[in-house]
């Protein structure tokens, strides 16, 4: 893949306002905050620097907003007055459209920054895309690398220094960006935190309006074909799936290791007599299927893969798929506005007319701007950055499965064809799956960890991360190894199996993660 916008052009504003300046930070004043809003830097226009007090959440800091262009790509910086020598750059959400709250840095000390990414308006809406190409540009790519060298030209004034070393973390839609920037600007940053990312737009919305369809979601759900899944009947398909499959993995503690060692048919929960709540119709059992296989065509041709079975109730399919916490489900909004307003650039595309035979190749330009699925990230190594990703197993708006392929190519394409996730990889790179956990977070499996914690020790201390403890769930308490892929987490035989310390980090039977076309 092509890396447009080279770094060149701001590297040299950053040298401009840093060549002259001392090695040791001068100590910043309210005054210091004030005249920033006169910083001039490329295609930047400060609109305010507010100097602002500690508070019982925040230390003290200055807060400078601002837009860049072409575009409107609204940003902040947090500059704190008791600096670490470090930024860090939260992501977004969503189709963002809001200046993402980056604060998680700023109380331990570090200079942030973040972006709206080109457009205000909430995160499920995609109008702004309408007749607005430069805006998909800045959403696709542009907003965060731009944001990113801005904001190290104004901490270089406000500091009068550089900072020492450069970091993302973001999750969903950030997760996405964190890829795209290991691959597009891969001198960035020094470390990105990746989580449960949105990298390749062009399937996983395919995939959203095929399980829209297939549960009958949204408004003209009746319109759809398929068959509506009450979200009562949620927790009897979850149930079902941890009976036949809580012992996959040789311990039975209400958790699936690796939902790809048990193959869970929804067939078993097929009436036997009149529809009841305790069982799916014929209709339901397709739909459950069809989203558990994901998209093909109706030669049978897969088009992306498929959402692994577990944890469907309490925020997972009644959140995402099939409504009941949230109408429309998430996945049917983020679909329709996708392809109303950055593909097919007309409000009143009725998204259930698109053709899973003869309109995937009409996604290829969309795709070009804001799929980040290239696997060469040897820029990316070779200036000795780190990546910590992690994805929720039974995450219900972007599947694991995907996320596991593309890690598994990014192996096979920076060692020869040899290697899917091993040492070759995990030298700069490494995975977590999070067992039962939802979109981020949540769900009944073990969910609260420190990914950044972990990536800050690789790059400043070289201790790659053999394991990360994450605790919290449905079980008081309990706590597991999260293991780099393709190792996991295996019970010792002895010890409590709610104590992390009961658990090794092993290598796991090698299962298919393939299926999609990238």
């Amino acid at each position: 893949m092509n890396r447009p916008f080279s770094n060149r052009s701001f590297a040299c504003a950053v040298a401009a306002v840093s060549v002259a300046l001392p090695a040791t930070a001068i100590a910043a004043s309210a005054a210091d905050c004030q005249a920033l809003a006169s910083l001039a830097l490329p295609q930047t226009r400060i609109t305010s620097a507010t100097w602002n007090p500690a508070t019982a959440s925040l230390p003290e800091h200055c807060r400078v907003q601002g837009i860049i262009g072409p575009g409107t790509i609204g940003f902040a910086v947090q500059l704190p007055t008791d600096w670490n020598g470090k930024l860090y750059h939260g992501g977004g959400g969503g189709f963002v459209g809001a200046i993402p709250n980056a604060s998680a840095g700023l109380v331990l000390h570090y200079a942030t920054t973040a972006t709206d990414t080109g457009h205000t308006g909430g995160g499920l809406d995609a109008s702004w895309a309408l007749n607005n190409p430069q805006a998909v540009v800045d959403f696709g790519y542009r907003a965060v690398h731009v944001t990113t060298t801005t904001a190290k030209s104004i901490l270089a004034a406000y500091y009068r220094r550089a900072a020492r070393r450069s970091y993302f973390v973001g999750c969903s839609r950030g997760g996405g960006q964190g890829l795209m920037e290991a691959q597009r600007f891969p001198d960035d940053f020094d470390g990105i935190v990746v989580g449960a990312p949105a990298f390749n737009w062009t399937e996983f919305m395919m995939g959203f309006n095929w399980n829209s369809r297939a549960v009958a979601a949204g408004p003209n759900g009746s319109r759809a074909g398929g068959a509506a899944i009450p979200a009562a009947k949620l927790p009897v398909i979850e149930q079902a799936v941890l009976k036949q499959c809580d012992a996959s993995d040789g311990l039975v503690d209400r958790l699936v290791t690796d939902p790809r060692a048990c193959s869970f048919d929804p067939a078993v929960l097929r009436c036997q007599g009149p529809d009841a709540p305790t069982c799916l119709t014929g209709a339901q059992v397709e739909a459950v299927r069809e989203v558990y296989g994901g998209p093909v065509s109706s030669s049978g041709r897969r088009i992306t893969l498929g959402f692994p079975a577990g944890a469907e109730s309490n925020g997972g399919w009644d959140a995402w798929i099939s409504g009941g916490s949230i109408n429309p489900p998430l996945q049917f909004s983020f679909q329709d506005g996708f392809f109303r307003y950055i593909v097919f650039n007309n409000p009143a595309y009725d998204p259930y007319t698109f053709n899973f035979d003869t309109d995937p190749p009409k996604l290829v330009r969309t795709g070009l701007i804001l799929n980040a699925t290239d696997p060469d990230l040897r820029p990316f190594k070779k200036g000795g950055s780190k990546i910590v990703m992690y994805h929720g197993w039974t995450d219900h708006a972007l599947s694991a499965l995907k996320t596991i392929q593309y890690y598994e190519q990014v192996g096979r394409e920076m060692n020869g064809g040899d290697d899917e996730g091993g040492a070759g990889v995990q030298g700069f790179f490494r995975f977590f799956l999070v067992p039962d956990m939802h979109h981020c977070g949540g769900g009944p499996g073990p969910n609260t960890f420190d990914a950044f914690a972990a990536l800050v020790a690789w790059v400043e201390q070289g201790k790659a991360p053999e394991r990360i403890i994450a605790s919290g769930g449905a079980v008081p308490g309990r706590t597991r190894p999260l293991c780099p892929y393709p190792k996991q987490a295996v019970y010792k035989g002895t010890g409590s199996i709610d104590d992390a310390a009961s658990f090794a980090c092993a290598q796991a039977a090698k299962r298919g993660g393939e299926g999609g076309d990238d």
